[in-house]
């Protein structure tokens, strides 16, 4: 219906761009006030009238399609009333697809994102990059895009030299058959202990001088040269890890394009930055190392000893991504934190001459912010996140035995998690509580997924579906109200994929539920008047919902 309004509000010669009367469009607070209003005062400035004067104007001028039943002005506003007749037509008659637009057709969009560090468990903080961008790409599919997810494994780097010197000297190998994930973190959590060192790892790491650090970075070196040893060392770490890895986004139910490490881009990168230093656009310093000038200040490309750091990898990766893809744009999808690196990686990209280095986006997130609660997970200070999904599937089992329902206890669970996360927007932080996820009559992921389940049952115990003819002249404010709702789902998907925020497409889901449980309590179906109505309208609740839920990777059930 938006589109319609702004074709109406062209052909009266107003003549702002699309997208700023995408930004002035409102709904009015009142459904007397109409469905959608526009404010005049923009206008004010260059007709030289006050903003009433205008509206009144508009409201005479205006020629209305058949879509929009009525207009009036109210003071400064433009009010559009939309035919609601004509709009539960178009919503009752809605198939599998609805939503689905071919905004995308031959663009192809990378999305970066999950990279858990080979040799470490998969903590809870590679959650929410994990189900973001699993989400987006589920967007740009839906919207035509060809959305390519790649798992950028952190296969190479200090930590992975820490773990081999580990690996040599404290490996028990039945251990590692036994539970790969956890004896791997055994050895990194006893090698730090050693070194005195957090578990953590990044750019700083690489500037400590210690007889344990330095044996990591050895380790890293004879890895870079191709020591066989070593190399059949690393190899067996990383299988190790994929193990885990894998069982984690088989419960997630998370699919990637393609999974490299970033040790695949080393040679690609120090072949760019050679190039960059012949050219002059890198310099060297004393001792060997690589810079690039960035915002007036040395950003080390290269390390001394030649071996590669973050930024090289990135730096090849970037550019072999797009040789291979030719991207509409690429995302990265992670912590806030590493805002800097990308701001820097991007720049880098642009001084070496790379044209698509405008086509990056890096999407940054908050953290997930956990109570007492799920202090007993924490293993070595990290909170594995297959524990977390494992109590969240064990928690959703004794609620659903509680209420005496059915339910599969892990899409329950899994929905659950992925729908808290999810809700809230990506810059914002995530406050994780078992008790507000798994509520069933709150803002949650199994609210959602019964409501679905209510409808489909309304429509199994309907069987086939009355053929009587519809009227539609009657609709009461329930129905109204749903059957605005269900049309608004592809204007939500649109601005879900502009804004790269899935939280639109997870608040309308719970919205879209609240309108339907409003409708269910208030309107009977089955046997009432309106009987052929209602069942479509139901139906088409229960095809916008899923096909909702499908963007947030979060599985409906016909019974709950």
């Amino acid at each position: 219906m938006k589109e319609i309004i702004f074709q109406i509000l062209k052909k009266a010669g107003i003549t702002l761009k699309e997208e700023e009367l995408e930004k002035l469009l409102e709904i009015p607070p009142s459904s007397e006030l109409g469905d959608y209003s526009f404010p005049c005062f923009i206008l004010s400035k260059k007709e030289k009238k006050a903003p009433d004067k205008i509206a009144e104007h508009l409201a005479q001028k205006i020629k209305l399609p058949i879509e929009i039943e009525k207009v009036e002005n109210k003071g400064p506003y433009l009010n559009f009333f939309v035919n609601k007749k004509i709009l539960a037509e178009k919503v009752i008659g809605i198939n599998a697809n609805f939503g689905k637009l071919p905004l995308g057709k031959n663009k192809k969009i990378v999305i970066d994102f999950s990279a858990p560090n080979v040799g470490k468990p998969m903590h809870i903080g590679h959650i929410r990059s994990t189900i973001l961008g699993d989400s987006l790409m589920r967007i740009y599919n839906f919207l035509g895009y060809n959305s390519i997810g790649v798992n950028y494994l952190g296969d190479i780097g200090l930590h992975l030299g820490k773990l081999i010197v580990a690996y040599e000297l404290w490996l028990d190998k039945d251990a590692l058959k036994k539970n790969p994930v956890q004896e791997l973190l055994r050895l990194y959590v006893k090698f730090c202990a050693k070194e005195k060192s957090k578990i953590t790892e990044g750019v700083e790491e690489e500037f400590q001088d210690n007889e344990w650090t330095n044996r990591a970075k050895e380790k890293l070196k004879l890895l870079e040269l191709g020591d066989k040893k070593t190399e059949k060392i690393w190899h067996d770490i990383r299988k190790s890890s994929e193990k885990g890895f894998n069982k984690v986004y088989e419960m997630l139910n998370v699919d990637f394009t393609e999974t490299v490490g970033q040790s695949e881009f080393s040679e690609h990168g120090k072949k760019i930055i050679t190039n960059a230093l012949m050219n002059k656009i890198a310099k060297s310093e004393k001792d060997g190392a690589i810079y690039v000038e960035v915002d007036g200040q040395k950003k080390f490309i290269l390390r001394s000893n030649q071996t590669a750091s973050y930024i090289t990898y990135d730096i090849g990766a970037a550019v072999e991504r797009n040789k291979k893809y030719n991207f509409e744009k690429m995302i990265y999808v992670t912590d806030f934190r590493q805002k800097d690196h990308f701001d820097k990686l991007f720049k880098i990209l642009t001084l070496l001459g790379y044209d698509f280095s405008d086509k990056l986006i890096h999407l940054g997130f908050g953290t997930i912010k956990f109570g007492n609660e799920i202090i007993a997970t924490r293993k070595g200070d990290i909170i594995l996140l297959e524990d977390v999904l494992n109590k969240t599937i064990e928690k959703a089992e004794k609620e659903i035995k509680k209420r005496k329902t059915k339910g599969d206890a892990e899409k329950v669970g899994v929905g659950a998690v992925k729908y808290i996360v999810l809700k809230s927007s990506p810059s914002a932080d995530v406050q994780f509580s078992w008790e507000q996820a798994l509520n069933f009559e709150g803002d949650s992921g199994p609210y959602i997924q019964y409501s679905y389940a209510r409808a489909s049952s309304i429509i199994r115990k309907a069987g086939k579906f009355n053929k009587s003819k519809i009227n539609f002249d009657n609709l009461n404010s329930h129905e109204i109200n749903l059957v605005k709702k269900i049309s608004s789902f592809p204007e939500i998907v649109q601005k879900a994929e502009e804004s790269l925020n899935p939280s639109l497409i997870a608040n309308y889901s719970f919205e879209l539920a609240q309108l339907f449980n409003e409708f269910y309590h208030a309107c009977p179906v089955i046997g009432d008047e309106s009987e052929a109505f209602r069942l479509r309208l139901v139906d088409a609740f229960r095809t916008t919902l899923k096909n909702s839920l499908y963007l947030l990777g979060i599985e409906v059930m016909e019974e709950m």
